[in-house]
């Protein structure tokens, strides 16, 4: 591999010396992980994109969450129950997302910035008060049965339009952030591999960050133990992206995707014949690198032979 996607934070918890997210038990017993993968990545060639999981308070500290929950600045749900992720339309919260994705930029020689879980949690989020204002606000008219109206009545095509552009903001600002800055990184997302439904679900429209240059790559979570979903997806994801940027195919290796290694295989080839800029194994662990490296290396990634590859005139 040549290249890795560390999570180090998340939306409200750093692995780094951060200054604007509550630091981690991590960093505090083992010190800054960022300092530590650029380190051991950068002195054998391997490139560090940085992960960062959006919105997500999870991890957090609870104190973080309960002051944050107090400002009204976390999701609710079209029950009225309380959901630990930063609301998207806040532009606090906004804000916080964007400066923290660039306080690794800035600081840290970083190859890549990667967004995850860019979306919202499903459907049912966010429908606080201040989202409910926000949106009245947008459509300069008053919403008469809240939240149902939104959810599923009359405006839920509207409602649904107005929760994507809340999270393409955040997109669209961290690449003009980093473009006004000059700062050489790369941009990415993990994204959901099925749309439109992503968009209308999750509120995740990777169509419209590709079109409009926001993303250098794009990551669709492929993970599935069928070679022909695998197959079909990454011909879908190559229709609509037109070759505007690579397309990364995510690999799923977890346990959990029951993938063999034959599959693995198959699978890796589809990509590299179809969307020849690479591909990302999910995730790396001793499943990873004890079982499904050392097979790759006998073969699909083996470095060349110098051998085999001579030319004899």
């Amino acid at each position: 591999f040549n290249a890795v996607f560390p999570n180090m934070l998340w939306g409200g918890l750093a692995h780094y010396n951060s200054s604007l997210l509550p630091r981690s038990s991590t960093y505090e017993t083992h010190g800054d992980q960022i300092t530590a993968c650029l380190q051991a990545c950068h002195a054998r060639g391997i490139e560090v994109h940085v992960w960062k999981v959006n919105w997500n308070l999870s991890n957090a500290p609870a104190g973080f969450v309960a002051a944050l929950r107090a400002e009204g600045r976390t999701q609710v749900d079209v029950r009225g129950d309380a959901v630990d992720w930063l609301c998207p339309s806040d532009p606090r919260n906004l804000q916080l997302e964007l400066d923290s994705m660039l306080e690794v930029a800035e600081n840290y020689a970083v190859d890549g910035l990667h967004f995850d879980y860019i979306r919202y949690p499903d459907n049912d989020t966010c429908y606080c008060a201040q989202c409910r204002a926000r949106f009245e606000s947008a459509r300069g008219a008053a919403v008469a049965d809240w939240p149902a109206d939104c959810h599923g009545g009359t405006l839920r095509d509207a409602y649904r339009d107005w929760r994507c552009q809340q999270i393409t903001r955040l997109v669209r600002g961290l690449r003009e952030a980093v473009d006004a800055r000059g700062l050489s990184v790369k941009i990415s997302a993990a994204v959901f591999p099925d749309y439109p439904s992503c968009r209308t679900t999750i509120a995740q429209d990777w169509v419209e960050w590709v079109r409009e240059g926001y993303l250098d790559i794009l990551c669709p979570m492929d993970y599935t133990a069928s070679l022909s979903t695998f197959e079909s997806r990454i011909a879908r994801q190559r229709e609509l992206t037109a070759g505007a940027i690579p397309i990364y195919p995510g690999v799923g290796v977890r346990l959990e995707y029951e993938l063999p290694a034959d599959q693995l295989l198959a699978q890796l080839g589809l990509a590299r014949t179809h969307v020849p800029g690479g591909y990302l194994l999910f995730n790396f662990d001793a499943r990873l690198a004890e079982y499904y490296l050392p097979i790759l290396y006998k073969g699909f990634t083996a470095p060349p032979d110098p051998v085999r590859s001579a030319v004899v005139h």
